[in-house]
């Protein structure tokens, strides 16, 4: 969701940027979509799994984001990321690979092509 997110912001930017709208550049909405979307969460949790949970969890979400704020300030990635970003599609094509997507994979395509080749 979060790639997403991304790849809306970045093409509304660029869009407001060929249209001349400087103004919009300026609006950084996404830290705080991710601090709300956190502390929900966060607030869910204490009142499911208590306190001890919260603290593992908001501690692991604070290492991945001081490991995400480091790959992003790398010069090589700031490069890939602003001159190439069709890679977002990419990227989200391996999280749906290899995360915890619960919907359908694209490996369940090939996991099931033997039931439709057999119709």
């Amino acid at each position: 969701m979060v790639t997403v997110v991304i790849g809306l912001m970045s093409g509304i930017r660029i869009l407001s940027y060929k249209l001349g709208l400087n103004q919009i550049l300026t609006i950084t909405f996404f830290p705080m979509i991710i601090l709300s979307w956190t502390i929900e969460r966060m607030s869910i949790l204490w009142e499911e799994e208590g306190p001890k949970e919260v603290a593992i969890q908001g501690g692991g979400s604070l290492l991945v984001a001081t490991a995400a704020y480091l790959l992003m300030s790398n010069a090589l990635v700031a490069h890939l990321t602003f001159n190439f970003p069709e890679l977002l599609l990419v990227q989200l094509a391996l999280i749906m690979l290899i995360g915890q997507y619960t919907g359908y994979r694209l490996t369940e395509l090939k996991r099931f092509t033997p039931l439709v080749e057999n119709r």
